[in-house]
């Protein structure tokens, strides 16, 4: 790579000096830049493919102070002095899939993370779509394992007893000549193996979608997209690794590493000193943190935002199929590294918008703005005209963790030994996963046998996690033999999810420990309705209180801290 081209290059661009030097794997770039956006531009100048090397962004916003991390207001020794042969970081959709995968043999297993609960970033903030790999153009990381995962769904979910749909997409065509350039998706699935994909005619996308027949001439069929719930599979990665022997420690920041040139040997947090053979970096948008506390910083990530629009299930004018707009030369100009957004029918019969990509200094920066719900419902009115404004109920953001490669990393560490990186697992991370943590806990049990440890099948394992009861799933004859048995499936407390006592009372006595407003929230939707937990807080506040045989005003909507009742105002 000529470094001295390149550097000139950005000069001549940007306005801006910068410095470059590289190693065995890695360009590093340092300087001073007043535009985080150029920042990121600069970087991507240096990604190259052929070359095979990570980049490591030191380019400085010019007057922009880095935010603390969120951390824990817990400090305990509950951890401290514990030993373990393999140590997860991130709670995400990656570090639970590993976590269950390494259940599968007989060894020691602890998940850590920050938050009260798993799925609380990127994994529990995104539309759930299923993806095909259709839109990736070459041979990389990310298709290998997305076309791996999305065959494995169905599979998957059917034995974590999470509800999964193989509805398709559809990538609707709004010129002829669109629709001809459109055909060259087929030759891509074809060369990708990617199965079941069709140009259909504008009387067949018509009838399969009516909200695009005003200006549809043609679609793109993708029969094996799917959707899943996000946070729901994550949450089932997780018990089901648990039911299997593996431990899995909430409220737990990873704060600093001891290491030598070449191995960690001691992994500090705010509940104690632990160590590992093994420890797998599957920390998100922190990835390339946890990377430098090991001494193995060779790749940086910059995280990119995306805001999703939730819509009234019951709103009108809404399309009842995941649906797209195909790109055009200007759109795919403006959009080099996200697939542009899109309207998704969850599993959950939402309908969900979005989402974009803005590139952000802040990696936990999940607050919308005006200009974002507006960006990402305007973009997608062009897709579906009838969709009213008035039937968005709720928006929230997620914050992505590409590397300036755009690809993932899954390797051993070339530097440290027992450390193994999950990084850069952006979107569509999420249908990778199966197939990824199934490479990643062989190659943890390959790291273990390579430092003498006898690694055994775990003959006790059990895929299966039984379904949570679902009352909306049952038939009438089904829940009224369930009412006899337990009537809080009778006693009404969401009405919006229609979600029952008893269900909420399931969700609280889980077992990964969480018994939180949003813990329920996700396990069960109960406040996902139109009014946002307006009606059915109060109840679902004393369930937890109750549950945990506490004063009501210790139970916390999410975190530490987030307490929703925080003193009294009179007493009768």
């Amino acid at each position: 790579m000529n470094l001295t081209k390149k550097i000139n290059a950005v000069y001549k661009k940007f306005g801006v000096k910068i410095t470059a030097a590289e190693d065995d794997r890695s360009v590093i770039l340092n300087g001073e830049c007043d535009d985080w956006q150029n920042i990121v531009k600069i970087g991507k100048m240096f990604a190259d493919k052929k070359s095979g090397k990570h980049i490591v962004n030191d380019i400085r916003l010019k007057g922009y102070e880095e935010k603390p991390p969120f951390l824990p207001a817990v400090n305990d020794k509950s951890l401290d002095g514990t030993a373990w042969d393999v140590v997860v970081i991130g709670g995400g959709i990656s570090g639970c899939s590993v976590a269950r995968e390494l259940s599968k043999y007989k060894l020691k297993i602890l998940l850590v993370e920050k938050h009260s609960d798993v799925a609380r970033g990127a994994s529990g903030a995104n539309d759930g779509m299923v993806h095909a790999g259709i839109d990736l153009k070459h041979k990389c990381k990310k298709l290998y394992y997305v076309t791996r995962g999305n065959a494995m769904y169905a599979d998957v979910c059917r034995d974590l007893g999470v509800e999964f749909e193989r509805k398709g997409q559809y990538v609707v065509f709004s010129s002829r000549f669109i629709k001809f350039c459109g055909r060259s998706y087929l030759m891509r699935a074809k060369k990708h193996n990617i199965p079941n994909v069709s140009v259909i005619s504008k009387k067949e996308i018509c009838k399969a979608e009516p909200t695009v027949k005003d200006y549809a001439v043609g679609a793109l069929k993708i029969a094996s997209t799917g959707a899943v719930s996000p946070y729901k599979l994550t949450i089932a990665y997780a018990e089901n690794a648990v039911q299997n022997g593996a431990a899995v420690s909430l409220n737990t920041a990873v704060l600093s590493m001891e290491h030598t040139d070449c191995e960690i040997l001691k992994i500090f947090t705010n509940r104690g000193v632990i160590s590992a053979e093994c420890i797998i970096n599957c920390a998100g948008v922190f990835a390339d943190k946890v990377a430098q506390m090991a001494g193995d910083r060779y790749f940086s990530i910059h995280p990119r935002k995306g805001v999703d629009l939730l819509m009234d299930s019951k709103g009108k004018g809404l399309p009842d199929n995941a649906i797209s707009l195909s790109p055009t030369f200007k759109t795919i100009k403006q959009n080099k590294n996200t697939k542009g957004g899109g309207i998704v029918k969850t599993v959950d019969g939402n309908i969900l918008l979005g989402p974009n990509a803005r590139e952000i200094p802040d990696r936990e920066d999940v607050t919308t703005e005006s200009r974002d719900v507006n960006e990402v419902f305007n973009k997608q009115l062009d897709c579906c005209p009838s969709m009213q404004r008035s039937n968005i109920i709720a928006y929230f953001a997620g914050v992505r963790a590409p590397t300036y490669e755009e690809d993932f990393i899954i390797e051993r560490s070339a530097k440290v030994k027992n450390l193994i990186h999950v990084a850069g697992i952006q979107s569509p991370g999420l249908t990778a996963a199966p197939a990824f943590s199934v490479d990643v806990a062989e190659m943890a049990a390959e790291l273990l046998k390579s430092r003498g440890k006898n690694v055994e099948l775990n003959a006790d394992f059990n895929p299966k996690r039984v379904a949570p009861v679902d009352i909306k799933s049952l038939t009438e004859n089904e829940l009224n033999e369930l009412i006899k048995s337990n009537p809080d499936y009778g006693k009404m407390i969401c009405r919006c999810e229609q979600v029952s006592l008893g269900e909420i009372k399931q969700a609280i006595n889980n077992p990964l420990g969480v018994a939180t407003i949003d813990g329920v929230k996700r396990r069960v939707r109960a406040g996902m309705g139109r009014c946002q937990g307006g009606f059915c807080m109060p109840n679902i506040l004393k369930t937890i209180a109750d549950e945990l045989n506490a004063d009501i005003s210790q139970v916390q909507k999410a975190d530490y801290g987030s307490n929703v009742v925080v003193g009294e105002i009179k007493r009768i």
